[in-house]
C-alpha cells in the first residue's frame, strides 16, 4: 500500500531522533509531525520538571532544594536516561510517543530505572565471567581495563543520579565497539563484545599468540604491551591469511614462503575477486575452528566487513606485508636500544600524581615527572591523570629527547604508521583530530618543532627498537 501525501506528513522522521536524548527528541519530532499537541507536550515537560525536583530533594536527603547547576544537570540527564530506557523498548517511535502521551512520567521513570538496575546486575555477572576467563596476553590496556577500570565503574555506578555516566577508563579497544551508547548499557555491550573476542582468541595456543604479538610490535616498531591494540584483530587477520596461504586457520605463524604463496592467490584478480576470495576464507576459518556459537559467527562476519577495506587497500598499494605479520625474526636487525622501564606500585604512583597536582609551576611539574617516572607505562598514565594543563604539556614534551618523542609517536599515530610505514609524515599525522587531551597537546607540540627536529623524530620512527633490561625510560 502506498502512503498518501497526508499520511506521509504524519510519520515521524527517525533520522531526527537522538538515541542519547530519545524522549526529548521524540517530543520535538512528534510536535513537528503533528502527532502530539502543544498542551500535551507542556504537560509532559511539567511532569519531567516535577520529577526532577523530587529527585533533587532525594539527592540532598530532604535537607535542601538548592544544589550546584552541574549536579542538577547530571540528575536531569540521569532521569532522562531511565525514561529513555523504557521508551526505547517500543518497536517504533509512534508507539513510544503514544506511551508518553498516555502514561505518567514518574511511572515511566520507575519502569526505566528497573531496566537500568537489571542491566547493572546482568553486567556484573558478565564481568565476573570475563574476569575468570581472561586471556594470557601481555597487553597492559587489556588487563588494566578488566582488573581496574571495569570494577571501579561497577562499584561506583549510581543508577539513580548518574545512570548516564560512562566515566570508566576503558582503554582496551574492541574491533566493533559502539561508543554512541552511554552509561551501563554501553558497558554491557562492551563486555558482550569483549566476551566474544575472548572466545575467539582463546581458540589459539598462548605461545602462538605471544609470538605473534611480539612480531607485531617489531613490524610496527612499538612496544605492543603498552600500545592500545586489539588482540582479536591481529589474530583473525593472520588466521585468515594463513588460510589463504594454504595453511590452517589455527596456525598464526606465516613464513616468507607462505607469504609468496599468498601473493600468488591474488595475482591477476580485481578488487571484487579479491574481496570474494577473502570472504570465502572467513567462512573456511569458521569451519576449521569449529565455531558453532551464532554470536561469534556473526561477530566474525561483521569483522570481515570492517577489515575488508584495509585488506584491499594493502593489496592495491602492494603492501600486504604491513597487514600480515610474517614470522621472520631471524632477518630483523635492531638499531635503537629502548628501555621500557620499571613501573611504580599504585601507592607510589598516586603520591607522585598528588605532588604534581599541588604544583603550580610547569617547570617544577616537569622536574617531578622526569625525576620520578622511569617507565613508559607510568609516563602515559601521568599524561592521562588530569594533572597537567595546556602549556604544562608543552613544557614536559620539551624536556624529552627526540627518541622519547618518537616512542610517544608510535603510540599516538599507530594507525598512520601502520597504513604508511614508508611514507609516514609527522606533520600530516599531527594535523588530524585526536581522541585524548594529551594527544592533542602532543600533536600541537610536534607541529611547533623545527623541520630538523621533525626529521630526527621521523628517523627514529623508521628505525627498529630493541628492549634492554635497564630500568629507566627517561634518561635524565
Amino acid at each position: 500500500m502506498k502512503y498518501t501525501e497526508i499520511e506521509i506528513k504524519t510519520i515521524l522522521n527517525k533520522e531526527r531522533l537522538d538515541p542519547n536524548q530519545y524522549t526529548l527528541s521524540l517530543l520535538k519530532e512528534g510536535r513537528r509531525a503533528g502527532l502530539i499537541d502543544r498542551r500535551t507536550v507542556d504537560n509532559i515537560q511539567s511532569q519531567i520538571m516535577s520529577l526532577l525536583a523530587s529527585l533533587i530533594i532525594r539527592h540532598t536527603k530532604g535537607e535542601s532544594t538548592s544544589i550546584k547547576v552541574e549536579t542538577a544537570q547530571s540528575i536531569f540527564m540521569s532521569m532522562l536516561y531511565s525514561i529513555d530506557a523504557w521508551i526505547s523498548k517500543f518497536n517504533d517511535p509512534e508507539a513510544a510517543l503514544a506511551c508518553l502521551r498516555t502514561h505518567d512520567i514518574e511511572d515511566t521513570h520507575k519502569k526505566g530505572l528497573a531496566l537500568v538496575a537489571a542491566c547493572l546486575a546482568e553486567t556484573k555477572a558478565l564481568y565476573r565471567e570475563i574476569k575468570d576467563k581472561k586471556l594470557n596476553v601481555s597487553v597492559k590496556a587489556y588487563h588494566s581495563t578488566i582488573d581496574e577500570a571495569l570494577p571501579e565503574f561497577l562499584i561506583s555506578y549510581d543508577e539513580v543520579f548518574k545512570a548516564h555516566d560512562t566515566m570508566a577508563s576503558v582503554d582496551y579497544p574492541l574491533l566493533l565497539d559502539d561508543m554512541r551508547v552511554k552509561g551501563i548499557f554501553y558497558i554491557k555491550q562492551y563486555l558482550e563484545k569483549l566476551k566474544i573476542e575472548n572466545q575467539f582468541c582463546s581458540l589459539f595456543a598462548d605461545k602462538d599468540v605471544g609470538k605473534l604479538l611480539v612480531n607485531y610490535g617489531k613490524v610496527y616498531r612499538i612496544d605492543y604491551r603498552e600500545a592500545l591494540i586489539n588482540v582479536f584483530e591481529i589474530l583473525i587477520t593472520n588466521s585468515i591469511f594463513s588460510v589463504l596461504s594454504e595453511s590452517e586457520a589455527k596456525k598464526l605463524s606465516i613464513s616468507k614462503y607462505q607469504y609468496a604463496l599468498l601473493l600468488d592467490q591474488f595475482k591477476g584478480l580485481d578488487r571484487s575477486q579479491c574481496s570474494s576470495l577473502i570472504k570465502k576464507a572467513f567462512e573456511v576459518l569458521i569451519g576449521e575452528l569449529h565455531i558453532e556459537q551464532p554470536q561469534l559467527k556473526d561477530y566474525i562476519r561483521n569483522a570481515a566487513s570492517v577489515l575488508m577495506p584495509r585488506y584491499l587497500s594493502a593489496l592495491d598499494h602492494d603492501c600486504l606485508d604491513n597487514v600480515v605479520i610474517l614470522d621472520d625474526e631471524e632477518n630483523r636487525w635492531f638499531d635503537i636500544i629502548f628501555d621500557e622501564g620499571k613501573s611504580m606500585d599504585d601507592h607510589s604512583f598516586r603520591m607522585v600524581v598528588e605532588q604534581i597536582i599541588e604544583c603550580v609551576d610547569s617547570a617544577e611539574k616537569t622536574a617531578i615527572i622526569t625525576s620520578s617516572i622511569h617507565s613508559l607505562g607510568d609516563f602515559i598514565d601521568v599524561l592521562e591523570a588530569n594533572c597537567l594543563f595546556e602549556d604544562e604539556f608543552s613544557a614536559l614534551f620539551n624536556a624529552l629527547g627526540d627518541m622519547e618523542l618518537s616512542i610517544l609517536a608510535r603510540i599516538v599515530f599507530i594507525e598512520e604508521i601502520r597504513n604508511e610505514p614508508t611514507g609516514f609524515s609527522v606533520r600530516n599525522a599531527a594535523e588530524k583530530p585526536m581522541e585524548r587531551q594529551w594527544q592533542t597537546e602532543y600533536a600541537r607540540f610536534l607541529l611547533s618543532l623545527s623541520a630538523d627536529r621533525i626529521r630526527s623524530i621521523e628517523q627514529y620512527i623508521n628505525s627498529s627498537l630493541q628492549e634492554t633490561g635497564s630500568p629507566r625510560f627517561l634518561q635524565h
